[in-house]
């Protein structure tokens, strides 16, 4: 420190604020909807209090009334201050306050290493003063902000920070918590803090010194980058088969086709193109969802290119198909550590797909910090955290981070909802890059494509189960191994020729939850009330149902796909896990591995017949608990009446079995197609639970 700095006298604070405030302004961002789009972003001080409220910035609009910030005014008709980090269709215009004077303004240059933007004034502000920076370094002594506090703009006088932090890869920053204006002892301005500040004098001295990027330079690599996302960013086409399903379950399929973001049988997605012809596509399918995957289709420059399924990446909501013939360019990905890529000047693409029509927005962005994430991953946060379409590339096109977030493990969470907000929304492009170079190895082996005779595999246990609830947990002493019943189940059977039954589990144990090795959380037990079955079947009015409404009756028997037989079968077929059990006071462990169940009613081979107006499928070990028949005995059971048809008018009901055509046994749907082909008059016998019938139908057979 030299005699002169030492000698200086500290100037009073109101003669600071005195000799700054002819310096400090208002910026007034006006904001404004976009085709019915509400602005979305974050701008200035007070925006960063309401973070939790992504719906802030509509609010303003409604309100009208300006989002806020503080600006320095560094030259007659320039004004540096925060970067507004939101797309320029938003704003409908700035402008510059200072005491009672107003001018408009518009963004003419980008800081490239720090978060600032110049504003070029539309003519200077007659009571305003630019600052007067020294060309040399001096003692920082006062940190100056300006800001609206209590409803009141006024300037803060506070003291240099003195804390520091060092970083392991040697990097040391002094920490700010808001932007302002660095002064000497006699309030004598230093510099512009817009962000963590470097221990040197480097940040000291007039914003003119700063790298910048004009808006001119700007528009130009947006240009550019609409050319990269053309080339590499591709519009992609799911097409899957439609889902096969009873009724009662259809409905719990099409939530969870919903929950993923699409219906029916075909999605519209984006893929990047990556090195080796490959497309990493970003839709983050459920195993169940991708087992009728049938075709994917990227569309380059405007023609369809096919591609084949390769794998899913298990730590992230992405798959990975190979093209069948040139996907184009590969996206250049950056290099290096992601914290080189903080709080410096990025390209910003937000890609949008309705249907077949994608909306790109390109704008200026920034990484606002970094998340440690599972596996010790680095993720980028961006200010509008909730945002979930942002490409980020460098100033020269190399993909930085992209919208991809971690995958969920098949794990029931008992604070799903507080794990939703913190999830992460972007992942550096490197790490997704060398995930895919990686390949086999952080492959899912359990979601993939499968045939549609496979679609419908489950695994199974070999026991049914009963949701716990408080009284039940209690009752059998579980309630603290289930936080009172809220997860376990109670076993009600096991069948004997099944996983559970070898292990010799009785009925009456408690499920409590699955331990799979290299999964760092177990799998909870947790089951949800069938509403749709909680009362007994209408067998005594099935007859006063009318047929059109047959379709909409859920099955007597609970399907086989349940929460449990859903997490079991994505775990992967030939997955070891640990059950945990409580029998008789004790906790008991049993070594399993993941097996397909027996057929089930929903996989279950089926035949219609278009002459009778039915469809029949062979009795399965679920059904055949269900009705108490012995698997020597005959039967299939009717899964579907046309209404209109034969059957339908001689009285057949969805869910009766079928025992014999003409007195001669039906043991499988092969018997009744034979049977049923000879035409002529059939005399089927009908059983509906204890009660049975002989229903005539004449059909001229094949």
């Amino acid at each position: 420190m030299g005699a002169d700095e030492s000698l200086t006298p500290v100037l009073a604070p109101d003669k600071v604020v005195a000799r700054l405030a002819p310096s400090l302004v208002r910026v007034e961002y006006h904001l404004q909807f976009d085709k019915g789009d509400a602005p979305v972003g974050m701008i200035g001080d007070e925006q960063r209090a309401e973070r939790g409220r992504g719906s802030f910035l509509a609010m303003l609009v409604e309100e009208e009334r300006p989002a806020e910030t503080s600006g320095f005014l560094v030259a007659p008709d320039e004004v540096v201050t925060f970067t507004p980090d939101l797309h320029p269709r938003f704003i409908k215009s700035i402008q510059v306050r200072h005491q009672g004077e107003v001018v408009t303004a518009r963004v003419v240059s980008h800081a490239r290493d720090t978060w600032g933007v110049k504003l070029k004034l539309e003519k200077p502000l007659a009571t305003a003063t630019p600052l007067v920076f020294s060309d040399k370094p001096g003692k920082p002594r006062q940190l100056v902000h300006y800001y609206r506090d209590n409803g009141l703009w006024g300037v803060h006088l506070g003291g240099y920070p003195g804390d520091t932090m060092s970083f392991d890869s040697g990097k040391s920053i002094r920490p700010l918590e808001s932007v302002g204006l660095v002064t000497g002892a006699a309030g004598e301005p230093l510099g512009i803090a817009l962000d963590n500040l470097p221990l040197d004098d480097s940040w000291q001295g007039s914003p003119s010194r700063w790298n910048w990027l004009t808006e001119e330079q700007l528009d130009e690599r947006l240009v550019g980058l609409k050319k990269t996302l053309d080339q590499s960013v591709l519009h992609v086409r799911l097409s899957f088969r439609s889902p096969k399903g009873a009724p009662g379950r259809q409905r719990m399929r099409m939530d969870r086709e919903d929950e993923e973001g699409g219906e029916g049988t075909e999605r519209d997605v984006l893929g990047v193109v990556l090195p080796g012809n490959r497309l990493l596509v970003l839709e983050d399918l459920k195993p169940q969802t991708t087992a009728r995957l049938e075709r994917i289709t990227a569309i380059v420059e405007g023609k369809p290119v096919g591609a084949t399924f390769e794998a899913s990446l298990k730590d992230f909501g992405v798959f990975v198909a190979k093209g069948e013939s040139s996907l184009g360019r590969a996206a250049p990905i950056a290099d290096g550590d992601l914290a080189k890529h903080l709080d410096v000047l990025t390209l910003r693409a937000d890609v949008f797909l309705q249907g077949e029509h994608r909306t790109d927005y390109l704008r200026a962005g920034r990484i606002a910090g970094m998340k440690l994430g599972a596996k010790g991953i680095q993720y980028p946060e961006l200010l509008d955290a909730g945002f979930r379409d942002a490409w980020l590339f460098t100033i020269d096109r190399q993909l930085v981070a992209m919208p991809v977030e971690k995958r969920e493990p098949v794990t029931a969470r008992r604070d799903q909802g507080s794990r939703d907000r913190a999830r992460t929304r972007s992942t550096h492009a490197v790490v997704l890059a060398n995930a895919v170079a990686a390949l086999p190895a952080g492959a899912d082996p359990a979601n993939v494509p499968v045939s549609e005779a496979a679609e419908n595999r489950l695994a199974w246990l070999g026991v049914e189960l009963q949701p716990l609830g408080r009284d039940l947990a209690r009752a059998n002493g579980v309630a603290d191994q289930t936080r009172d019943g809220e997860a376990g189940a109670l076993i009600t059977f096991v069948h004997p020729d099944s996983p559970a039954g070898r292990a010799q589990i009785a009925a009456g144990s408690v499920l409590l939850r699955l331990r799979v090795p290299g999964q760092p959380l177990p799998v909870e037990v947790r089951l949800e009330e069938d509403q749709m079955r909680s009362g007994p079947f209408p067998w005594e009015r099935l007859d006063q149902i009318g047929e059109q409404f047959f379709d909409r009756i859920p099955t007597p028997w609970a399907p086989a796909e349940n929460s449990f037989t859903r997490s079991l079968t994505d775990l992967g077929f030939g997955t070891r896990f640990t059950a945990e059990f409580f029998v008789d006071g004790k906790l008991v462990s049993h070594e399993f591995e993941v097996v397909v169940s027996p057929t089930h009613y929903e996989s279950a081979p089926r035949f219609k017949s278009e002459a009778l107006g039915l469809t029949v499928r062979d009795l399965t070990y679920d059904v055949r608990r269900y009705v108490q028949r012995g698997t020597e005995e005959p039967g299939v059971v009717v899964s579907k009446v046309e209404p209109g048809g034969k059957a339908s008018v001689a009285g057949v009901k969805p869910y009766e079995l079928i025992t014999h055509i003409n007195e001669q046994p039906v043991l499988t749907i092969a018997d009744f197609e034979k049977h049923a082909a000879a035409g002529g008059e059939l005399k089927l016998s009908i059983k509906r639970m204890a009660k049975g019938r002989i229903v005539t139908v004449k059909s001229a057979g094949k």
